[in-house]
């Protein structure tokens, strides 16, 4: 069974505020339910949205999307990272992403697909490298960068990221409909 992770993130970064937030959560989905998956996500958008994107749409929506989610042959790795306001955003994402591919290589992901940064994909690319040259485990692993509008399965990683932030800000619990799916890594501050 060939397996790929698709990975998004969220953060939160508030003037004024002791910890900042990052999250990069990598959802898993075998290569052989990919369609189902795509074509399960297809009906899930609003009108004449081309994307589901957890910012985006309606408080009413948000139960419905979660629920479809939790439906899923899917399992997902949320890491999160709570952290002082000097640390940033790119920091806190390579932490993150350092621990996202170790647990990735412990399920035996085959496949890494990123959602698109674009200039910013260098940064996690580097990290990658790094890995690489120093021969870690996990290191080997396929990586590509995709804008979200040309895989349906990075709406997946977008909404699991965005439920888990909600839910830790306080602002809703879609999460819980999808907790069960998902294991959750807190990343350490150096």
């Amino acid at each position: 069974m060939v397996l790929t992770a698709y990975v998004d993130e969220s953060m939160r970064r508030r003037r004024g505020e002791a910890a900042c937030v990052y999250t990069l959560v990598a959802v898993l989905v075998a290569d052989d339910q990919l369609d189902d998956v795509r074509e399960a996500l297809r009906r899930l958008r609003y009108g004449k949205t081309q994307i589901i994107h957890w910012h985006a749409e309606s408080d009413r929506r948000l139960p419905v999307i979660a629920g479809a989610i939790a439906e899923l042959p899917i399992d997902g790795v949320v890491t999160v990272l709570m952290h002082r306001p000097e640390i940033s955003a790119e920091r806190a994402r390579r932490l993150c992403l350092s621990v996202l591919l170790a647990e990735l290589r412990r399920l035996a992901v085959d496949r890494v697909l990123f959602e698109s940064r674009q200039a910013q994909d260098a940064n996690d690319l580097r990290v990658i490298r790094s890995w690489r040259r120093y021969g870690r485990e996990g290191a080997q692993v396929r990586v590509d960068f995709l804008r979200k509008s040309e895989e349906p399965a990075l709406w997946l990683a977008d909404c699991v990221a965005g439920a888990f932030m909600w839910w830790l800000n306080g602002t809703c619990d879609h999460w819980s409909a999808i907790a069960d799916s998902c294991r959750v890594v807190e990343v350490e501050e150096p």
